[in-house]
């Protein structure tokens, strides 16, 4: 019988194997646990395991660790939240310049649109896992500073397309240098935060997507009007300026994005205090530089939550793929001028933004509370009313069309908050890249799919790839509520084994977070319990 010189049989220790096996669990050994987390952890370590077991943080350190969590707000959310920001802004580029006669400019004929943002999701797919793979290898704060470099080139590099063969090229390479942004810096909020202050951060550089959106689609509108008239067509201005923005931001990223490895403004000791305090997460470590671990890549794909979680992402994105792509064409159908156009996108942001603020304000308020899918279902439903008017009512009804197409916008909120779930669910460090990376790949394969149910045939109106986005939005909703009643099953599952081991809960949460030091996955350790 093998061991890895941990305690651990085949990687198991302790109560794990006394939960497999049905036996009574032996309250002597509580001991030998504190002995192994000594082993491989630092004192800071030992101690944040501790709290609410047999120790408590005394005024003093609570004080710290609050000064301590504003540090790092100050430190990472800006970086994250400006550079989210800017992502969308420089996916909008493209709807933004058709309003100022991109298609006509490129000669884009028939379903040409519709292939310039399948492109972009067909290239952000396959680089998928390949970044996952060198965000684990390299340091991940240094790679993601050089692909926003990178994007802003190829931004700026489309104000110099003249067909849609360059803009092809230009818009594949954007989707390989954009794809390890959302994973990348959902594992750098795993590496900072505990896991009750994990959603709250999640949603708020989501939340940039809508933030940004409001005033970058008012300046695309100033920058290419001022255009007009120049020897610069506005499309072009629009790029211009959305790529310069990106690179010099990418330039302040690479110096200044970290994790607690590296992070030039901690100390040796807040180093270690920085990795002791997420000791309870039972996640593992969220660092870059470590072996992959196969093991956990097989599990990823064995998870039923992974593809509860994957079937959710590819319905919705391949619905929003077709409606948000083509937004800017079906508001021209309605009659509406440049101007308009333009100004007529703003409350679907600013739905989205009050959404993703409503969403974030209940899941904080309540973060012991299991009401994250819940809430996701309920942020669908007013997106899938708002696709009924905009697919059913006749072009005479332009207003009930276009309040439809406003608070479709209440679907992002929701998907924020089942991909801010990741990190609740998913413990291992090889497991949350491959998880984070499958649930984008779907991303991409649902924004590859839907832009191509909105056919050239069926222009302007696109009612079939409406009808389409409807059918999405019923199954989407069916997934999230078979997701929720099997989560709840398997926490009880792993509830009632612990209680026939005879395990006290002092003893689950010290060998719970032995387990997550020896980066186990959450299907490993029978003490990770999944939030939902």
């Amino acid at each position: 019988m093998s061991s890895n010189g941990t305690g651990f049989e085949h990687g198991k220790t302790g109560s794990q194997l006394e939960l497999e096996r049905g036996i009574e669990h032996d309250p002597t050994k509580y001991d030998d646990i504190n002995l192994q987390i000594k082993e491989v952890a630092d004192e800071q370590t030992w101690h944040q395991a501790h709290i609410g077991v047999d120790e408590e943080l005394t005024p003093e350190e609570k004080e710290i660790e609050r000064k301590f969590l504003r540090r790092i707000d100050w430190h990472m959310m800006p970086l994250l939240l400006i550079t989210y920001g800017l992502q969308y802004a420089d996916k909008i580029s493209l709807s933004s310049g058709v309003a100022f006669d991109l298609k006509k400019d490129n000669k884009l004929v028939g379903n040409d649109f519709a292939w310039l943002s399948t492109g972009f999701y067909l290239a952000y797919l396959i680089f998928e896992f390949p970044f996952a793979y060198i965000m684990q290898k390299y340091p991940m704060d240094k790679v993601l500073g050089f692909t926003v470099l990178g994007w802003g080139v190829c931004v700026l590099c489309m104000a110099a397309c003249h067909n849609f063969t360059q803009l092809m090229a230009v818009r594949t390479l954007l989707g390989i240098l954009e794809a390890p942004v959302t994973p990348g810096f959902l594992i750098i909020i795993t590496a900072w935060y505990k896991l009750e202050e994990q959603m709250l951060r999640s949603m708020a550089f989501f939340a940039m997507n809508s933030f940004f959106s409001l005033f970058i689609l008012m300046a695309n509108y100033g920058v290419g009007k001022a255009a007009e008239g120049s020897s610069i067509a506005s499309w072009k201005a629009i790029n211009l300026f959305l790529g310069a923005l990106s690179f010099i931001w990418g330039l302040v990223l690479i110096y200044f994005l970290a994790t607690p490895k590296n992070a030039r403004w901690l100390k040796p000791e807040e180093r270690v205090y920085a990795h002791a305090r997420l000791v309870r997460n039972k996640t593992g470590e969220s660092t870059s530089g470590i072996a992959i671990n196969w093991s956990q890549v097989r599990e990823a794909f064995q998870d039923p939550q992974v593809f509860f979680l994957c079937f959710f992402t590819f319905l919705t994105m391949a619905a929003s793929g077709g409606f948000s792509t083509f937004s800017t064409i079906i508001l021209q159908s309605f009659g509406l001028n440049t101007e308009q156009t333009i100004s007529y996108q703003l409350p679907w942001y600013a739905c989205m933004f009050v959404g993703i603020v409503f969403c974030a304000s209940i899941v904080n308020r309540y973060p012991d509370k299991n009401i994250n899918i819940m809430t996701a279902f309920l942020m669908i439903i007013p997106s899938l009313i708002g696709i009924f008017l905009e697919g059913l009512l006749p072009n005479s009804k332009r207003w009930g069309r276009l309040i439809g197409f406003w608070i479709t916008g209440f679907l992002n909120p929701g998907n924020f908050i089942i991909w801010s779930q990741t990190s609740l669910i998913v413990a291992g460090r090889t497991k949350k890249s491959v998880v984070q990376a499958l649930n984008f790949l779907f991303w991409c394969l649902g924004f590859v799919i839907g832009p191509q149910t909105f056919q050239a045939s069926t222009a302007p109106e696109y009612r079939p790839g409406l009808y389409f986005c409807c059918a999405c939005f019923v199954v989407a909703e069916c997934d999230l509520i078979a997701w929720w009643f099997w989560v709840r099953w398997e926490n009880r599952r792993r509830d009632k084994r612990t209680q026939l081991a005879g395990l006290t809960p002092e003893q689950v949460q010290i060998e719970g977070c032995l387990f997550g030091l020896q980066d186990m996955t959450d299907r490993q350790n029978p003490h990770f319990r999944y939030h939902y």
